[in-house]
């Protein structure tokens, strides 16, 4: 290949990378739960509850993204994840989640038009994709509070799309808005967490 043509093939390879998929939110995103004035004075400890796997549900990497938005939140002085062994918090957030995904009868017909080289760059498939999370709030082992996050996404995708990136993409969007939605319930629940705090162990 002339060494001239070697940019604009690396140039094209970007776009053509950079262009094979998207990922669109089926619901409005979560609106940001009004600042509080200080956080709620505990620290609370995220462990993994359950998990059924359908497509892209991996506990850890799942419940990295959950510490890590909630950490974000200021919504409690401390969270602990991973926690650290031999800690016994009383406060803990125990995390499960599900997903599920679907995608209509035409990925099929395209997907054989789409091996023939040229109609690959052009042939864009779908995919529908949620993620429901369930937030157990335990003090001493006690559930006290149960919450709820859900969010949806739809994947437009080329044949030649990165399916990794595609992954990871959509976990950290869907991740990130039923965080938002379990942080939004807790921030109205803050009064009654903060009696429950005071209470003598």
């Amino acid at each position: 290949m002339p060494a001239k043509l070697t940019p604009l093939v690396l140039l094209v390879s970007t776009w053509l990378l950079a262009c094979s998929h998207e990922v669109i939110r089926l619901q409005a995103a979560p609106p940001s739960p009004a600042p509080l004035q200080a956080p709620l004075p505990l620290t609370v400890a995220i462990s993994l509850g359950s998990f059924e796997r359908a497509l892209l549900v991996n506990g850890v990497a799942l419940t990295t993204i959950y510490a890590r938005q909630l950490r974000k939140s200021g919504l409690f002085e401390g969270v602990m994840f991973p926690v650290p062994l031999g800690a016994e918090p009383r406060w803990e957030i125990e995390l499960s989640g599900w997903d599920s995904a679907s995608e209509p009868n035409s990925n099929f017909w395209k997907g054989l038009l789409a091996t023939l080289p040229p109609l690959a760059l052009f042939i864009t498939f779908q995919n529908d994709y949620t993620l429901q999370l369930e937030a157990l709030l335990l003090d001493d082992r006690e559930i006290v509070a149960s919450y709820l996050g859900e969010a949806s996404i739809r994947h437009r995708y080329k044949k030649y799309a990165n399916r990794v990136d595609m992954n990871i993409e959509a976990l950290e969007v869907t991740v990130r808005d039923a965080t938002s939605r379990i942080v939004g319930a807790l921030v109205q629940d803050v009064r009654r967490l903060a009696q429950l705090n005071q209470r003598v162990r």
